[in-house]
């Protein structure tokens, strides 16, 4: 029997209430967070109680025709126990009015409060309900507190409501004494008649049904006519079990989610809006069937339950992984499936099923266990295309937008429909492009959010929607398959040459393959490349240790952004029969090697190692590969190659020529003639060792060239490099410098021709690590250290420091040590530094000091002494000759002296204006309040008074904004700085500097300047900091030493690059620049500066150490920065040629300084976030820690500092 009762519910911003009206004693009430779960949970305890009401009862539990429900303003004179407890209380009260028959014609209105239902009392229609209810509450209410009351008002959102339920009450024939045989129980032909309890269906599945009832089960777009063939095959009077095949994504699962809502919409739900007379469907797990079921038998009599639920209540049975009960439920003790034990149930139409799965899964259904699939009536559901995609894309949009404030651009879903389309293969449209959609939305709506946190915290206007363009969606995408921005987007263009420098650093002596990895990255670029291939089909054949997978990585690493995407893959653990199967799987290991790795991540480069090591069956393997970028797995579940990028290593052909060593005797064109020989040679074992039908379907061979002696130079400079920037050296902050001449001897002690690179490197292991090892363990410890590593020779160990290598045997190499020790504090004092914690009202009253200071200048003689000495180096300048050494001597004076006395009047403008701002003029303060509160400020000048409108409080002027504490600070810095430049404005040299800033160490491996080259370091701020501190960069020369610089000195000038002012600064610091020289003009600047000669230690979490050694000369007559630069560079090369030689060392140029600062910093990753930062400044004695945005906002405390030095003896 179906029952239908009224339903008050209040919602709020707790929650959800629910109260059952009419129902008198068996009044039930419930509270929660979901209303569906609140009525369910109303069900379940209405459903016992009307179960075992007798049948005269069931006729009040009918929902009343026309009850509803009014709010109604009541004001109320409660009395109490005296006449002081009277009291009046008002409020809007929901009111329930249930009409009632009387008779067959007269019906009675009841009414009453939801929560108070026994106070029912009639009321008269048309009259006011005000009057009649104010009489009824007023008695009812008059021992109520006013806590109660306050909880009888409406509040929230309220409504009633029905709940709607099917049970079986009690029958009239109970009542009846018992007779023998008039239980018709007893007889087994009417015992399944019984309604039972379900046993396992509610914990093993979940109700779609409940879910599209309660809107949470999304429909999608319907799509024709697959919604009315399925809807035909569920719906009829004998529903049949269905089977929906597609491609991952074509939308499967949401046609069966359309079923439901139309199943919902067939049984009339919508009117009668009970559950129990709908059909359900209920989704269940094949996995979860089998879970915890480890004795013979548990899981059979778990699905003879299950089989019992579904038939009892007509449920359908939505199954996901149907295509596994061939193999589920099968083990040592059974070879019973799941397949085996539905079988019957499925062809008695005892149970209706409806599964899903791709068409690969089907045919191992199909091959496992034909009988079961069957059994099913197959509904191929085909890709969409892509205008139906458009379709569903532009109503997905609609919702996002409001769902996150953002605006999607028609372009973003261009984009997301051509180029996300295409990278993702393993799914199907629409579901491929929905998602991404969904994605992109997501996480530029989480980016805003941060950015505009950020905007409120600084007090900016609040921003409209969010824009959604192209470029999210090619971030997205990079991060999703790690192909670098610059290859999926058409806007940037790529540098072909600057590609192939920056492969021919990492692969020294190989140009042809260099050129074939850059023609692959430029077609990828250009989309010309197969979609249904791999991207590329390559072979790299040559000798062992000539850089192909070296090749293979920095592909890898270009391509997909990491070398962790190459999928490496020894063919000769591959040689026996079986693998095939190991490669792709089998029956009892599905999950092959090379399948499952490449279906986690297919955007990879997959690495075949010596494949003529392979068995002949894995070349078979290899044709679909290679023809149809994909694999199928034993589990019937495809791999896609076709975003992938395979490359087989080979020696076939490959021997040893002894012209390759060093000192081989032979000509060069015969040399040439014996490379091309062995290249013809390697080309043919290739076309005899493969099949043609294999060999054909490779896109390119690359041959690599046997290393000469030069190329090996190379090798051992880079592999040297890897070595001195390992963890263990960064851990320890180690830095190793490699002097002139250690490449050229490692190269002529290791390289043997038949082994390639890999003898160097292993010479250098064992070589250079033990030596390095031997140093580490056995030296003094210290903080930071710098070796530098010589080759030995006579005369060697004149330089500084002991060599940490020794022996008898006298090893070719030895390494110089040098400590880094901590500066000396300056003899000097700050004058800020305890006015740095005070309160800004403490820091205003040490502004009058300065401006009597300022006005003692200018009442004094210091000002007109400073006059006077302009006009004599004025005079004087007049009369010497325009040129030459004392005109310009004069001609220096009087600006610097013009400079000061500048400087002293715009002081004095600064304080004034500063002490106004802070103190009490009443003026300023009144425009300043009207700014700020209406948001005009008026301007006057002398012929014209305006009012202007101001948008933001950073449009104030600066007169009338909010005096900061920082501003004071700096005022106060000023002063003391003006104090001492007094002092010193004459002496000689003190305007005018050059700043020597020299990378001594640092640890990175990526390399410097190119592609994936290291964020800014300690080198490149320091520079950026010295420009913007104080004065004005005149001009600047810098170099990069990352070469021998022991050769002709017109080479080692080529190597200086030079600017005026700050032009072209930041392209050389991003162009990898180790040694920069910075000319600064100003005011006292050598006073300034002094104190940061020495070296500067950066340490962070995310990256190595790095330390810079900063000199700061006075800029003598002629000294210019490209000249400090090139006799830097000729005392290096100085250096380099008799480390070379063995000769005594001449003083190092880049000999260590005492460390003046250590930082502590780890730069935020996002522009505008703040990281914590610590800072120890040894000469200054001043240590902090704060958080900033970058390493100049850091420094700018300790320039303020520095400003306020006073000498101490």
């Amino acid at each position: 029997m179906h029952f239908t009762i009224p339903l008050f519910e209040r919602r709020s911003s707790s929650g959800v209430e629910c109260v059952t009206l009419g129902l008198g004693p068996s009044t039930r009430s419930r509270q929660g967070r979901h209303p569906d779960r609140v009525q369910r949970l109303l069900i379940e305890e209405l459903r016992p109680i009307f179960e075992k009401a007798r049948p005269t009862q069931l006729a009040r539990f009918e929902m009343p025709r026309g009850i509803r429900l009014e709010k109604v303003r009541l004001e109320l004179a409660l009395s109490g126990a005296t006449s002081a407890d009277r009291r009046k209380v008002s409020g809007l009260c929901p009111v329930v009015l249930e009409p009632r028959w009387a008779s067959e014609h007269e019906r009675i209105v009841f009414a009453y409060h939801p929560a108070r239902q026994g106070e029912a009392a009639p009321v008269r229609e048309g009259l006011p309900f005000d009057e009649q209810l104010r009489a009824l509450f007023q008695a009812a209410w008059a021992g109520l507190d006013d806590e109660e009351i306050e909880r009888l008002w409406s509040r929230g959102k309220e409504r009633l409501t029905a709940l709607s339920f099917s049970c079986t009450p009690r029958s009239a024939l109970a009542d009846l004494p018992d007779r023998p045989g008039d239980d018709t129980g007893a007889d087994p032909a009417f015992r399944w008649k019984k309604r039972r309890g379900l046993k396992v269906l509610p914990s093993l599945g979940v109700s779609l049904t409940q879910r599209a009832a309660q809107g949470g089960l999304d429909a999608g777009v319907p799509r024709s006519p697959q919604r009315e063939q399925i809807a035909l095959l569920l719906g009829a009077g004998r529903a049949q079990s269905v089977i929906v095949i597609g491609p991952p994504g074509c939308g499967k699962t949401t046609l069966v989610h359309q079923a439901v809502h139309d199943l919902l919409e067939a049984d009339g739900y919508g009117a009668h809006k009970n559950l129990d007379r709908a059909r359900d469907v209920v989704a269940v797990s094949g996995r979860r069937l089998i879970a915890g079921m480890s004795h013979l038998g548990d899981w059979e009599k778990r699905c003879v339950d299950l089989v019992e639920d579904a038939r009892s209540r007509g449920a359908i049975l939505a199954i996901d992984d149907l295509h596994h009960f061939g193999r589920i439920g099968r083990s040592r003790e059974s070879e019973r499936s799941l397949a085996d034990f539905f079988r019957g149930p499925l062809s008695r139409r005892e149970i209706v099923i409806v599964g899903e799965c791709s068409p690969e899964a089907f045919r191992l259904l199909e091959q496992e266990s034909p009988s079961f699939a069957a059994l099913f009536t197959p509904l191929f559901l085909p890709e969409a295309t892509p205008a139906e995609t458009f379709r569903l894309m532009v109503r997905e949009v609609r919702a996002l937008e409001q769902r996150h404030a953002a605006r999607v651009s028609p372009y973003a879903l261009r984009t997301i429909l051509d180029l996300g389309g295409s990278l993702m293969s393993a799914q199907a449209l629409p579901g491929k492009a929905m998602d991404l959609l969904r994605e992109v939305v997501r996480a530029s709506a989480k980016a805003s959010s941060a950015v505009e946190d950020q905007a409120a915290a600084r007090d900016s206007a609040p921003r409209g929607p969010r824009p959604v363009g192209s470029h999210d969606v090619l971030r997205i995408l990079s991060q999703k398959t790690g192909v670098p921005r610059l290859l999926l987007g058409g806007d940037e263009p790529l540098d072909a040459g600057a590609l192939e420098e920056e492969l021919g650093r990492r692969v020294i002596g190989q140009p042809e393959a260099v050129r074939a990895a850059a023609d692959l990255v430029a077609r990828i670029k250009a989309g010309l490349v197969d979609p249904r291939r791999p991207y590329g089909v390559y072979l790299f054949t040559g000798p062992t240790g000539t850089g192909k997978t070296e090749l293979a990585k920095c592909m890898a690493e270009l391509l997909y952004g990491s070398a962790s995407r190459l999928l490496r893959f020894d063919m000769s653990e591959q040689s026996g029969p079986d693998a095939p199967a190991r490669l792709i799987g089998d029956r009892y290991a599905p999950d092959g090697l090379l399948t499952q790795r490449v279906r986690e991540q297919p955007f990879s480069l997959v690495l075949l190692d010596e494949i003529e090591k392979a068995h002949p069956s894995v070349h078979s393997l290899l044709l679909q590969l290679f023809e149809d970028g994909r694999l199928t797995d034993a589990a019937a579940r495809p791999a896609h190659f076709n975003h992938a990028v395979v490359v087989m290593t080979s020696n076939l052909g490959a021997r040893s020529r002894a012209l390759l060593g060093f000192g081989g005797g032979v000509s060069e064109a015969r040399a040439l003639a014996m490379a091309e020989e062995s290249a013809q040679e390697v080309a043919r074992a290739v076309r005899e060792f493969f099949a043609p039908e294999l060999f054909n379907r490779i896109d390119r061979v690359v041959p690599f060239r046997p290393l000469t002696p030069e190329v090996a130079v190379r090798v051992a400079e880079k592999e040297l490099d890897r070595l001195l920037g390992r963890r263990g050296l960064a851990e320890r902050s180690v830095f190793v410098r490699r002097g002139a001449g250690v490449a050229e001897r490692i190269a002529r002690e290791a390289f043997v021709a038949e082994d390639g690179a890999r003898s160097v490197k292993r010479f250098i292991e064992d070589e250079i690590g033990a030596l390095l090892s031997d140093a580490l363990s056995g030296g003094a410890p210290a903080a930071m250290q710098l070796l530098r590593l010589h080759t030995r020779g006579a005369g060697a160990g004149a330089g500084a420091g002991a060599g940490a290598g020794g022996g008898a045997a006298s090893p070719p190499f030895l390494l110089h040590r040098e400590a880094l020790e901590e500066a000396e504090p300056a003899a000097a004092a700050w004058a800020l530094a305890p006015l740095v914690a005070k309160p800004l009202d403490a820091l205003t009253a040490e502004l009058s000091p300065l401006l009597e200071f300022v006005e003692a200048v200018e009442r004094g003689d210091d000002l007109a002494r400073l006059s006077a000495r302009i006009r004599h180096h004025l005079a004087e300048h007049s009369r010497t000759a325009s040129e030459g050494p004392e005109a310009h001597e004069h001609a220096e004076a009087v600006y610097n002296l013009d400079a000061m006395r500048g400087a002293i009047q715009a002081f004095r403008e600064r304080i004034e204006l500063v002490r106004r701002r802070g103190g009490d003029d009443d003026e300023q303060q009144h425009l300043a309040l009207e700014m700020r509160r209406f948001g005009y400020v008026t301007l006057e000048d002398e012929r014209s008074r305006s009012r202007v409108r101001l948008f933001h409080r950073r449009q104030l002027p600066g007169p009338l904004r909010r005096l900061a504490k920082q501003e004071v600070l700096e005022c106060i810095a000023e002063g003391h700085a003006l104090r001492r430049a007094l002092r010193k404005v004459d002496e000689p040299g003190q305007h005018a500097v050059l700043i020597e800033l020299f990378r001594t160490g640092r640890f990175d491996e990526r390399p410097a300047g190119g592609p994936g080259a290291p964020e800014e370091g300690l080198f490149e701020a320091l520079a950026r900091a010295y420009a913007e501190a104080e004065g004005e960069v005149e001009g600047w020369a810098s170099a990069r030493l990352g070469r021998d610089l022991a050769g002709a000195e017109p080479a080692r000038a080529s190597a200086i690059e030079q600017g005026r002012g700050t032009a072209g600064l930041d392209a050389a610091l991003s162009g990898g620049a180790e040694l920069l020289v910075l000319s600064v003009v100003g005011l006292c600047v050598l006073d300034f500066f002094e104190l940061e000669t020495g070296a500067h230690v950066w340490t962070s979490l995310a990256r190595g150490p790095e330390v810079v050694r900063v000199r700061v000369l006075p800029a003598r007559p002629g000294l210019t920065p490209a000249g400090v630069v090139r006799d830097h560079l000729d005392r290096q090369a100085a250096f380099d040629e008799a480390a070379r030689h063995g000769r005594a060392l001449p003083p190092n140029p880049a000999a260590l300084l005492p460390v003046v600062r250590r930082i502590r910093f780890d730069p935020p990753r996002s522009p505008g976030r703040a990281a914590p930062i610590e800072i120890e400044d040894y000469v200054m004695g001043y240590a902090e820690a704060s958080l900033v945005r970058s390493l100049s906002q850091a420094l700018a405390p300790l320039w303020l500092l520095r400003m306020s030095r006073e000498d101490v003896a």
